[in-house]
């Protein structure tokens, strides 16, 4: 998962209201991989992509080496080598002027504004359109990687921020682990309940950045937002705004129900949650694999729910896409296309590729986001509920 910034065009509440529910329990679901058709290529061409997972997540590589296979497969002509180099926007136009930069890029959706702005990523309209599900986006998706008539992504998954927490301290403390807070005031209430020598009710961020991704996630639970419907003038010093302040507040210093430590990242209250320390976080559900690789947690003993509302029933939205290197040759774009669309939708494969994740050790079962209307997001689900 990537954080994500506020500077998306795409309309958050209304992608929350496309989202699949977030469930109380997260054993048992499933994830979508995919697979998909052919190629007419006569020569083989190299793309490079930047998904590769670390070495330290053997699980992971094996799934991602099982997938280039798979396309490889089906793709005969095209090769995919992968590389473990996450976005960094600090780093991006850099490696484009060096010509380091991969072919096909997984990104997040707020950064094809100033991508496309500064013409740093390559216009695949021709590919895009030639792909029949591009047009089941829904708009506000699509939105993301299109100016006028022109298609600079793809994107493949989305989230919903919500509550991690630790089911067996929930039973602990007298409280339903199946029922999560679903209010700020049952929210507080099960904190202080939650709280004891050893542990904490609630652990939030604040530094590197990510107290203001939170910040807005919780400025939207009540109803807020940060700048005005024009985009010209920053309101998050709104009633709002000051109620979120007001609220953590409380928690920390009345209830002290907070952690003592400040300035966290999401690393941090991961590890919290994880070793029992803090039992109830804000986290991306794909961070449900983190979990498990790197604690070796029980996901059972761990339960995702909504986040907690206070008039504004909605949540920070993110996810990621794929942007295509500009100064590559169209056949390379076109085979780093080709894999994104493979290895993230194609229907042919995805129930092989649903077993791929478990049979490697992975978790599997992230609540994801709807990106698609009609029949085609239909499809998608039908094979997350078997």
């Amino acid at each position: 998962m990537g954080m994500q910034g506020t500077g998306s065009p795409l309309n958050r509440r209304r992608f929350l209201q496309r989202s699949l529910a977030l469930g109380a329990g997260v054993a048992g679901l499933e994830l979508l991989a995919a697979c998909g058709g052919g190629s007419s290529t006569t020569t083989t061409v190299t793309a490079t992509v930047n998904t590769l997972p670390p070495s330290t997540n053997p699980g992971a590589v094996y799934v991602f080496n099982q997938v280039v296979k798979d396309f490889e497969q089906a793709y005969p002509h095209e090769h995919i080598v992968g590389k473990n180099d996450p976005y960094d926007p600090t780093t991006y136009f850099a490696k484009l002027a060096a010509g380091q930069l991969e072919d096909g890029i997984q990104s997040y959706f707020t950064e094809p504004p100033l991508l496309i702005a500064r013409h740093a990523v390559a216009d695949i309209t021709n590919l895009a359109k030639s792909w029949s599900s591009f047009k089941d986006y829904i708009p506000s998706i699509a939105s993301i990687v299109t100016r006028g008539d022109r298609v600079y992504g793809i994107p493949v998954n989305g989230y919903v921020l919500g509550i991690f927490y630790n089911r067996k301290l929930f039973q602990g403390a007298g409280l339903d682990p199946d029922k999560p807070p679903t209010t700020w005031e049952e929210f507080r209430g099960y904190a202080k309940q939650l709280t004891s020598s050893k542990v904490a009710g609630f652990a939030e961020t604040s530094t590197a950045n990510q107290g203001g991704w939170h910040f807005t996630n919780w400025m939207y639970t009540a109803g807020g937002d940060l700048e005005s419907a024009d985009g010209t003038k920053a309101v998050f010093n709104s009633p709002q705004g000051v109620s979120v302040l007001n609220f953590l507040k409380a928690m920390r210093f009345t209830d002290r129900s907070m952690t003592q430590q400040q300035l966290l990242t999401q690393a941090d209250t991961l590890q919290l949650l994880a070793t029992g320390k803090v039992a109830m976080v804000v986290m991306a559900p794909d961070q449900l694999n983190a979990l498990q690789a790197q604690y070796q947690a029980n996901l059972k003993d761990f339960g995702i729910g909504p986040m907690p509302q206070n008039g504004g029933n909605a949540a920070l939205t993110g996810g990621n896409l794929w942007v295509f290197n500009p100064k590559s040759a169209p056949e390379v774009i076109k085979a780093a296309f080709d894999y994104v669309i493979y290895s993230n939708f194609n229907l042919v494969g995805v129930a092989r590729s649903l077993a791929e994740p478990a049979a490697a050790g992975q978790a599997v079962g992230a609540p994801t986001a709807v990106l698609f209307q009609g029949s085609f997001q239909e499809q998608l689900s039908a094979l997350y509920r078997k």
